[in-house]
């Protein structure tokens, strides 16, 4: 094209181009799986971050429902190992949370850790946060259980126990009201409710300073102390989960 003819047709261009839509960035909305009547979204990252410092992976093959319940990992690849985290869409706060849990805590690798808690990212009250715990935390002499009402480092406020597991399958419940927090874990799949389950009782602890309420969400995750590579990958089920809404 000479420059004669390159002029009229630059000029006819240049409405479209001063007028056109700028380019759209696509974002890829986090996974969400809906289990227990709730929607779970999925944390991913692909720098180290907390807890652990971990990775978080957010894969079908890493993260998945299906008629067995709700499936974590911890597993590795391409020399990375990485973990898994989900959490509520919704925001819960006080009531009764129940959840079942398949998994052979008696093997765990002493830098894994299973979590399950509530979560505000509002720093107050130590973020409400209020956990059930599988864990080690590092030493050799095997997971115990642990109840906590953030922060742990005050021992009024942790209870650390063996739960001399019978199985890999346990029941556990957080009930959470303005006036405190109580914990139960149990052997197998049990509704606490149900006459004669206190037959099957592991545990039972009772914290009378509860934090407001809040905005949390639940969370639920497996994850690496300390980012420590595990002897073995690590598979959890969530074979129940259920929140009943705190009513005055």
């Amino acid at each position: 094209m000479t420059k004669h003819l390159f002029l009229p047709c630059l000029l006819l261009l240049l409405p479209s181009l001063l007028f056109a839509e700028p380019a759209t960035l696509v974002r890829t909305p986090p996974r969400e799986m809906k289990f227990g009547g709730l929607s779970w979204r999925l944390k991913s990252s692909i720098t180290p971050t907390a807890p652990g410092p971990n990775y978080y992976r957010a894969t079908e093959d890493s993260v998945w429902v299906d008629d067995w319940g709700m499936h974590l990992t911890i597993k590795q690849q391409d020399d990375v190992w990485w973990a898994t985290e989900i959490f509520t869409r919704e925001r819960v706060g006080y009531g009764t949370y129940t959840f079942s849990v398949e998994t052979d805590a008696r093997t765990y690798d002493p830098h894994v850790v299973a979590g399950f808690f509530t979560w505000d990212t509002a720093p107050e009250e130590h973020n409400r946060e209020i956990d059930i715990e599988f864990a080690a935390w590092g030493e050799q002499s095997g997971t115990t259980f642990q109840y906590v009402v953030q922060p742990y480092t005050d021992p009024s406020r942790i209870l650390v126990f063996d739960p001399k597991l019978n199985g890999n399958l346990t029941t556990h419940r957080i009930v959470w009201t303005p006036d405190g927090v109580s914990f139960s874990s149990y052997h197998g799949q049990v509704d606490p409710d149900q006459e004669g389950s206190e037959q099957l009782l592991i545990k039972k602890w009772t914290y009378p300073n509860a934090p407001s309420e809040g905005r949390v969400r639940f969370r639920i995750n497996l994850w690496l102390y300390q980012g420590k590579e595990p002897k073995d990958e690590v598979h959890m089920v969530i074979t129940s989960f259920s929140f009943e809404r705190w009513r005055p």
